[in-house]
């Protein structure tokens, strides 16, 4: 089944002021999660390539600005928040994706950005081809975890404008 996200604007929470970057170019996307940090051994299977997803949905939207030389995002994800998220089975109050963003720029020390990011499902609606909306507890932890990662992606890119 093929779903559209439309992601509310609600769904971000970002723990530090309205200050943005204002980023023209990317030189490096970095993120990173201690999966092996996480106890929970399912969680942490499940997990296993949010790095590297995480990654490639940010890159996916910003690559019309990579560049050899420009400003570095690193991600580090919450090794705690991810086996939490697991363990509720995506419980569409709870779920939420939380890391530590940090913008940074050698050459242009205006693009500076370090803040929290926490994305939720609690502020997703996902409707189906037929633009009928489906219910968070009728779809599978792929799909929220797509979402998720979709959704946190898209908060990175909007900071740095």
């Amino acid at each position: 089944m093929n779903t559209r996200h439309f992601l509310a604007p609600a769904l971000f929470a970002l723990a530090t002021g309205p200050a943005f970057a204002d980023v023209d170019k990317i030189s490096e996307v970095d993120v990173a999660a201690d999966i092996t940090a996480i106890s929970n051994e399912q969680a942490a299977l499940f997990w296993s390539s949010i790095a590297e997803d995480l990654e490639n949905a940010i890159l996916a939207q910003i690559v019309e600005r990579i560049a050899d030389e420009g400003a570095k995002i690193s991600v580090r994800l919450e090794e705690v928040a991810l086996a939490s998220a697991f363990e509720r089975s995506f419980d569409l109050e709870q779920s939420v994706l939380v890391g530590q963003v940090n913008v940074t720029d050698e050459t242009n020390n205006a693009n500076f950005n370090s803040y929290e990011l926490s994305v939720s499902l609690s502020g997703v609606t996902a409707v189906d081809e037929d633009g009928e909306p489906l219910l968070f507890e009728s779809v599978e932890a792929e799909h929220a975890y797509q979402t998720m990662i979709t959704a946190f992606a898209e908060g990175v890119v909007t900071r740095l404008d």
